[in-house]
């Protein structure tokens, strides 16, 4: 969870003048590198959390983010959109992250927008939860063990197998990481309110981490029928985990 809450790691890396895929190691990245940046990031652990963190990191920020876009499209002769609809996968991962990363800075750095507002508003709660490891160990737990009574349900382990024979089946790093982020949910609408939820489904929406894990399209289809039937949820919880398991990039 907490490596969701640290969306600026990625530029982190970048801004250290280094090539995150081995397709971009041709793109030199030195001209966008700002220690000063990284190092105001650094201090405050990639999560600003006040107003006043906001509008001082903002516009640095963007104009990094900006330098990173423009040398991937110039050193790849593609523009970011060309680069999110290739056929590669990692590539057109990549593409899309720095896409999802200018909308995110965008609406972060204006004012006046409902995701900061609601950012400002739930950042420090969801922080102290996010980095809590007890519930967010116990949610990652949880979802290790759901999983291996669904993966026996299904004929994929024997009896007497455990968590370290599930992680060999390409499921479990999908599944898993899934219901520990609906699991969270849930804790972050008991402690924080419906608002610090939906704000993180928003950004679900956006970043679609799942995509980051081992969830391919048939594995993601599973996630959102056979696995969410096999959970047989209560009234309180079903809605909030579907949620997470059928969050979609926006449409524009």
């Amino acid at each position: 969870m907490e490596k969701f809450l640290k969306l600026f790691v990625f530029l982190f890396v970048v801004l250290q003048g280094s090539s995150v895929l081995g397709f971009f190691q041709s793109c030199d990245m030195r001209r966008c590198h700002v220690p000063a940046l990284r190092d105001r990031l650094a201090a405050i652990d990639y999560v600003p959390t006040t107003e006043e963190q906001l509008n001082s990191l903002c516009p640095p920020f963007q104009e990094a983010l900006k330098c990173v876009a423009d040398q991937y499209e110039e050193c790849t002769n593609k523009n970011l959109f060309e680069l999110a609809t290739s056929e590669n996968k990692t590539i057109a991962l990549m593409g899309n992250l720095l896409l999802n990363l200018r909308r995110f800075t965008t609406d972060i750095c204006d004012s006046n927008s409902d995701l900061r507002r609601n950012y400002i508003a739930n950042i420090h709660c969801f922080k102290d939860l996010a980095t809590d490891p007890e519930g967010t160990i116990k949610c990652s737990q949880e979802g290790e063990a759901v999983f291996v009574s669904y993966a026996k349900s299904l004929g994929l382990l024997e009896e007497g197998e455990d968590e370290e024979e599930a992680k060999q089946h390409i499921q479990y790093g999908c599944y898993v990481p899934a219901y520990a982020l609906a699991c969270f949910s849930v804790k972050l609408q008991d402690k924080c309110g419906q608002v610090a939820r939906a704000t993180l489904v928003d950004l679900l929406k956006l970043f679609q981490p799942l995509k980051w894990e081992y969830c391919s399209d048939i594995n993601l289809l599973n996630l959102r029928t056979k696995f969410f039937d096999f959970l047989e949820l209560g009234d309180d919880k079903r809605s909030i985990y579907s949620e997470v398991f059928n969050s979609r990039r926006r449409r524009k």
